[in-house]
């Protein structure tokens, strides 16, 4: 059993105008917000949750932007524009290999915490990996232009593939817009036991690639 659900710490009453309406929120803002921002919050256990709107903004600002959606930019982005879509990998440097294998091992953790219920925990862990992903590519400078660029490149858009389809449960719509800027057939909804596959092959052609995720305005 669940708790309830407050709104700003007080209890929500309609009859006292203080409660969010559906409707107005959804035209407000993408469901795929409100998908995550309650995923995310939400332990497996009885107590109450807390809906706060400065937590929402900050949460999806920080982290479905300046995570997630940073990561997809600036990777299929970077590829598109200085390889003209997915390059040939090089020879793989121990930081390579090492984002290769998170890529292979985090389905797999992300899968057993949704089957045990721990949908925050899970939601947690694949947000992890996108961190990982971002600092990875950070730290390779691929940019610089090295003998390494076309690896990390290619380590970080099949790492996207990998996190659009484990993304797909939490946030559909979102998951959705990144497997067609990836420029794949099918959905994000591919068998999950091969979404830590290296399935993008070099010589891919991406999709447009553009912001997946809107800022939200604290209120």
């Amino acid at each position: 059993t669940r708790g309830h659900l407050t709104l700003e710490g007080r209890k929500i009453s309609k009859s006292r105008g203080w409660y969010i309406g559906l409707r107005q929120f959804l035209s407000d803002y993408r469901p795929d917000y409100l998908r995550y921002y309650l995923l995310a919050i939400g332990p497996y256990s009885q107590d109450d949750l807390n809906f706060d709107w400065g937590d929402f903004a900050t949460r999806v600002n920080s982290e479905l932007i300046g995570n997630l959606g940073n990561l997809v930019n600036r990777a299929l982005g970077f590829a598109s524009k200085k390889f003209g879509g997915v390059p040939e990998p090089g020879e793989f440097s121990g930081a390579d290999e090492a984002a290769r294998e998170a890529a292979k091992k985090m389905p797999a953790a992300v899968g057993d915490l949704l089957e045990e219920g721990h949908t925050d925990r899970a939601l947690r862990r694949l947000m992890d990996f996108s961190s990982s992903v971002n600092g990875y590519f950070q730290r390779s400078e691929p940019w610089r232009g090295g003998p390494g660029a076309a690896t990390c490149v290619y380590v970080a858009v099949n790492s996207v593939r990998s996190l659009a389809v484990c993304a797909n449960p939490f946030i559909p719509h979102s998951a959705r817009a990144v497997w067609e800027q990836l420029g794949l057939d099918g959905s994000p909804e591919a068998p999950w036991d091969g979404a830590g596959d290296f399935a993008v092959e070099a010589g891919h052609r991406l999709g447009r690639v553009e912001p997946v995720f809107e800022p939200v305005v604290p209120r």
